[in-house]
């Protein structure tokens, strides 16, 4: 099968790309490029959202209140109400969801998936009373008579238990989304339960998957390719998020708190080491100042063992960086990934928060430290969408200098993105390597190959 931009052909043969040459030959596009891969998302999560209650963009609790209402009436008693996407800039007053839907039980993650706002008929599910202690890494906020009505962090996992069950059809419908999206590979970021990877290793996947586990949850599996999943890495969170002022942060936030961290530095370090010597890599979710000076900490302690092993870590989100952490980075067998999309809405967090925007999303600043960085979503915290990831890190609405060039960001979804990885033969147009590849027009993905066959959107 030859395909053509007009200024080159690339013959791919099988899963390869045979040749490339000068020319026009075979079916033209605008622009031929290695396949796109989403390298933080939670495809699991991303299907159940398609599913439930879109509430992106939503900042007042009443409007989300609105939707819940409306939802609800269409629903049997005792039915949940989930949702996710809101974003406030403050917590919200307790009893609006009650008022919304007092005979069904409500779930609504917010943008970051990092706190959860319940009503009273889901705490009474739950179990969750005035006496009821949050967990280790978690907290909550409780209503006048004591009954928790805002979960943050691990509080919400006292919730999931009671939940209607995530499925194989979820998984599905999250991956398909992604593989009509142009993308030829998602890189699963340890979010998923445990059951979520028997069901993707039983599919047959329209995408190739590198997968982590979460933390304590690797024993007894083995690292390695299995048909179009690679399993691949252990999942730690060294903090929270900004949205839910859990990010771990050296700047107070407006009422004093620092945010908080998850899973401790040598907790980070004893399991991790375990983890490399099993074969796993460690994925470390780090947002706040704090939370990445951290994870630097563990990985200048494991970075001989990774290089021993061949093994590439992974920092994930590195969304605040000091002045003087940036000399911490050069020279760790090391990749930094980021979903730049989350500038969008975050900006207006870090002015309202006072922190220093030099220190958030610094793009440049990270590329200067010649390590490679990987671009994804984190579906379903954001949409996967390619565009709006370009539309952030080209034009920094903070700090403009701290901006990529187009060409660099789409080298973060290909290249980088397989280095982070460590899938060496994708990435690159180049005889011999991978033929997932993804077709434009307008600037947009209309179409892709993988496994050697040609999919065209309509």
């Amino acid at each position: 099968m030859w395909l053509s931009d007009g200024r080159r052909s690339l013959l791919v043969e099988g899963e390869r790309i045979a040749r490339l040459e000068a020319g026009a030959r075979g079916l033209r596009f605008e622009a031929i490029t290695p396949g796109l891969q989403d390298a933080h998302a939670h495809p699991l999560y991303w299907g159940m959202a398609l599913r439930g209650l879109d509430l992106a963009g939503l900042k007042e609790p009443e409007r989300v209140a609105e939707k819940v209402a409306e939802a609800a009436r269409s629903l049997p008693p005792g039915a949940w109400v989930e949702g996710a996407g809101f974003l406030f800039p403050k917590p919200p007053p307790p009893g609006l969801l009650d008022r919304a839907a007092p005979g069904h039980p409500v779930f609504l993650r917010s943008r970051d998936h990092h706190s959860a706002w319940i009503n009273r008929k889901a705490a009474e599910v739950a179990g969750l009373g005035p006496g009821t202690q949050p967990p280790q890494g978690g907290g909550f906020l409780r209503d006048h008579q004591g009954v928790p009505y805002y979960l943050l962090e691990r509080a919400q996992e006292l919730l999931l238990p009671h939940l209607p069950p995530p499925s194989p059809q979820d998984l599905e419908r999250g991956l398909l989304d992604f593989a009509r999206r142009g993308y030829t590979a998602v890189h699963a970021m340890g979010y998923e339960p445990l059951e979520a990877l028997d069901w993707a290793l039983g599919m047959e996947l329209p995408v190739r998957l590198w997968w982590a586990l979460p933390r304590g949850a690797w024993r007894g599996r083995t690292p390695g390719w299995y048909g179009d999943l690679h399993l691949a890495g252990v999942k730690f969170f060294a903090d929270g998020a900004l949205g839910s002022r859990t990010a771990w942060m050296h700047h107070p936030y407006p009422e004093g708190s620092f945010g908080m961290p998850l899973d401790r530095e040598e907790e980070i370090l004893e399991e991790g080491e375990e983890a490399l010597r099993a074969g796993f890599t460690l994925a470390v979710h780090a947002i706040g100042t704090r939370a990445v000076e951290a994870a630097l900490s563990v990985f200048r302690r494991l970075a001989p063992l990774a290089r021993e092993k061949g093994l590439i870590l992974r920092l994930e989100h590195v969304q605040h960086v000091r002045d003087p952490a940036l000399s911490l980075f050069p020279g760790l067998p090391l990749a930094l990934s980021l979903q730049p999309l989350h500038l969008l809405e975050d900006a207006a967090l870090v002015r309202a928060y006072g922190f220093p925007p030099g220190e958030a999303f610094r793009f440049r600043s990270l590329w200067a430290t010649g390590l490679p960085l990987a671009f994804g979503s984190d579906a379903p915290v954001a949409k996967p969408d390619y565009g709006r990831n370009l539309l952030a890190a080209t034009s920094h609405p903070l700090v403009l200098e701290e901006s990529l060039s187009p060409g660099e960001v789409l080298w973060a979804h290909t290249e980088g993105a397989s280095l982070a990885a460590g899938w060496r033969d994708y990435g690159r147009l180049e005889a011999g390597m991978r033929a997932d590849l993804t077709l434009w027009e307008g600037g947009r993905p209309v179409g892709r190959v993988y496994r050697g066959r040609l999919e065209l959107f309509s």
